[in-house]
């Protein structure tokens, strides 16, 4: 319509009324468009901040099973100890066949867990990781979450050493029984605990089970290189829990901008 007119009047040679239709129309456009940009950007500020939010809780829930996983494996680290000192020195746990038993049992023990990257992904797979302006955090992010999906930091969320097979063929199935029964508490989610059980045997039979151990010619080197392959472990998750620490305060920081 506005078109239509302005033709009419450029026609007739009304330059004074086109031009100020012309202003008029091109207005319209600009305020037009602001507007829509303007929505767009409210939107984006919206999706921005339900992102860093999410970010902020995954990576939060990340330290705390970092931190989970870093006090079980120094408890296994600790029986781990334990049953070494006995297979090579012949050492008893606190005197006690059974205790000791437990230490080589206890020492297989794993946590396996896997790092909250859902936000992460979603952000990658439909283009929205621009809505992380800081380019440094959004590079910090994906080295965070690719180093934990491959390499070293894969390796150390999913053990799966021989030692732990090795063990569990060597001991009868009832001290097995026993043990996940009264010496292992699983709880919410990958929470795990190790607990300190009274004997379900002799120590007469504790010392047999230990004998079995003992004679193995693989037992004591696997479990040497389970303790190193644990003591490395360590040291990886403990750095990624200071990089998710640093990461959760600095998308909270973004996300109060």
């Amino acid at each position: 319509m506005h078109a239509t007119r302005l033709v009419a009047r450029l026609r007739r040679q009304d330059w004074l009324t086109a031009i100020i239709e012309l202003v008029i129309v091109v207005v319209g456009i600009l305020l037009a468009l602001q507007i829509s940009n303007w929505n767009q950007n409210r939107v984006d500020r919206a999706r921005s901040d339900s992102y860093y939010r999410r970010l902020h809780a995954e990576l939060v829930s990340d330290r705390t099973t970092m931190d989970e996983a870093l006090v079980f494996w120094t408890k296994v680290s600790a029986y781990g100890r334990g049953a070494m000192a006995n297979g090579e020195q012949g050492t008893l746990v606190n005197g006690s066949q059974w205790q000791t038993l437990l230490a080589w049992y206890q020492a297989s023990q794993i946590f396996p867990f896997e790092l909250e990257d859902t936000t992460f992904t979603e952000m990658r797979d439909t283009s929205d990781l621009a809505l992380i302006s800081d380019e440094n955090l959004r590079k910090r992010l994906a080295d965070y979450y690719h180093m934990t999906g491959s390499g070293i930091r894969a390796d150390v969320l999913r053990h799966d050493p021989v030692y732990r097979l090795e063990i569990r063929g060597l001991t009868p199935w009832p001290v097995q029984e026993y043990i996940w029964t009264h010496c292992f508490h699983q709880g919410a989610g990958v929470s795990q605990t190790l607990i300190d059980c009274p004997a379900p045997i002799s120590e007469q039979e504790a010392a047999a089970v230990l004998d079995h151990y003992h004679h193995s010619e693989t037992a004591l080197p696997h479990l040497r290189a389970w303790m190193s392959i644990l003591r490395v472990s360590t040291l990886v998750v403990s750095g990624m829990r200071r990089d998710a620490t640093a990461l959760a305060a600095d998308v909270q920081a973004a996300r109060k901008q």
